[in-house]
């Protein structure tokens, strides 16, 4: 069991744990594989959903619990359940009715472990690229499933992202809407984030949230950077998050953040 004063960490993964080609650097995989061995609570609390945040779990060797959806799913191995807070229905039919059938954004619905999509774009494409599978394709999501988080992903180069999160949120004060990445707006129930999803998955353990480290870059990590212990951001972090954090380091490319997670624990990186 670690000595020190931190008894877990909480990695985002986009931008933090994940290098920009979205590997794993082998020293931190070496780092998890130490901390682990000495009863750390390790875990992944990302705005991707479940399959891949698992199969990233998987492939660090990290045990349950983890959350995906922004905080909205938390679940832990064999894809167990453990939390889950739909979206108002308001809501979801206003975006769907307001943005579903546009080609100028892409509205990706994720319903427990499913992704759906009202048809492949390619924004769609660039997404499901990086999480590693694809999503289900309902043309007009006739389906219609109970929603834990929405996903509308702009184009990077209209810089459109900024104005329409700030009306979904003055649309409904029910629901929580942040920015994961410059174009990516997450929308979830309110008081649903990652801060939440740290207190539920550090209660699991029996731990409070200020005993775990956590690492992130995106304005939808401030809500856990906040509740946790010590708060680390990426050196690329809006200045928002910068603000709430002890840490600040250097790029996702660079092992900065192997470094600074390994001293917090008194573990020293190999050269």
């Amino acid at each position: 069991m670690t000595s020190g004063p931190f008894r877990g960490v909480a990695f985002d993964l986009d931008g933090t744990l994940l290098r920009s080609d979205h590997s794993i650097s082998a020293e931190m995989r070496s780092l998890c594989s130490t901390l682990a061995a000495q009863g750390v609570l390790l875990t992944l609390i990302s705005s991707r959903p479940p399959r891949s945040v698992e199969q990233l779990a998987h492939a660090l060797g990290i045990g349950g619990p983890w959350a995906a959806l922004n905080g909205a799913l938390i679940f832990g191995a064999g894809g167990v359940i453990l939390d889950r807070s739909p979206l108002p229905e308001r809501t979801v039919q206003h975006i769907l009715a307001r943005h579903g059938r546009g080609d100028s954004i892409s509205v990706n619905l994720y319903s427990g472990f499913d992704w759906i999509v009202h048809a492949m774009d390619r924004r769609v494409a660039a997404e499901a690229e990086i999480v590693g599978f694809l999503p289900s394709i309902d043309p007009g999501f006739a389906s219609r499933p109970v929603t834990e988080k929405i996903l509308l992903i702009t184009d990077a180069e209209r810089c459109a992202a900024a104005q329409l999160a700030q009306e979904l949120a003055a649309f409904d004060e029910g629901i929580a809407v942040a920015r994961s990445k410059e174009n990516y707006i997450e929308i979830t129930r309110r008081a649903i984030d990652k801060g939440r999803a740290l207190s539920f998955i550090a209660a699991s353990r029996g731990l409070s949230a200020r005993d775990m480290v956590a690492a992130g870059d995106g304005e939808n990590d401030i809500p856990m950077l906040k509740a946790s212990g010590f708060p680390i951001a990426m050196g690329h972090s809006p200045q928002s998050l910068k603000e709430v954090a002890e840490l600040i380091v250097g790029s996702n490319d660079d092992d900065s953040l192997t470094k600074a997670v390994g001293r917090a624990f008194g573990v020293t990186s190999p050269r």
